[in-house]
C-alpha cells in the first residue's frame, strides 16, 4: 500500500520572522531615487505655487519621502520661506507641511 502525503510534503514551513524579511525585502526593492529636476521644471513649480496662492487653485503635488513618490492635492495655504516649506490643505481638511526639496513635480488640477 502506497502512502503519499501528496501535496503536504511540498509545502515550505516559514517562520513569521522569515516572512517579515521577505516581506521586508520586497518593500526595499520597490524604493526609488529622488529625481533631479533642472532649473526650469523648478521655475515652473514656484510660479504654479504662487499663482495657486493668489488664485486658490487646486495643486496635485506629488513628494518623494522614503524612497516613494505619493501625491498630495489640494489648496496652497501658506509658503513658509524660513523653513523652506509649503503648506497644503487637502479635500479632507488636513494639513500638510511639504518641503521645497522633497517636492518632484506639480500640476494645476
Amino acid at each position: 500500500m502506497i502512502r503519499d502525503r501528496g501535496a503536504i510534503k511540498w509545502t515550505a514551513m516559514m517562520l513569521p520572522e522569515h516572512v517579515q524579511s521577505i516581506k521586508d525585502a520586497l518593500k526595499e526593492d520597490k524604493k526609488i531615487t529622488q529625481p533631479i529636476l533642472d532649473e526650469d521644471q523648478i521655475h515652473e513649480m514656484e510660479m504654479l505655487i504662487l499663482e495657486s496662492l493668489e488664485y486658490g487653485w487646486v495643486l496635485e503635488c506629488e513628494m518623494f519621502k522614503n524612497g516613494e513618490i505619493r501625491h498630495i492635492s489640494g489648496h496652497v495655504v501658506y509658503i513658509d520661506k524660513l523653513k523652506q516649506e509649503i503648506r497644503i490643505q487637502d479635500t479632507k481638511d488636513g494639513l500638510h507641511s511639504i518641503p521645497f526639496r522633497s517636492l518632484v513635480n506639480i500640476q494645476k488640477d
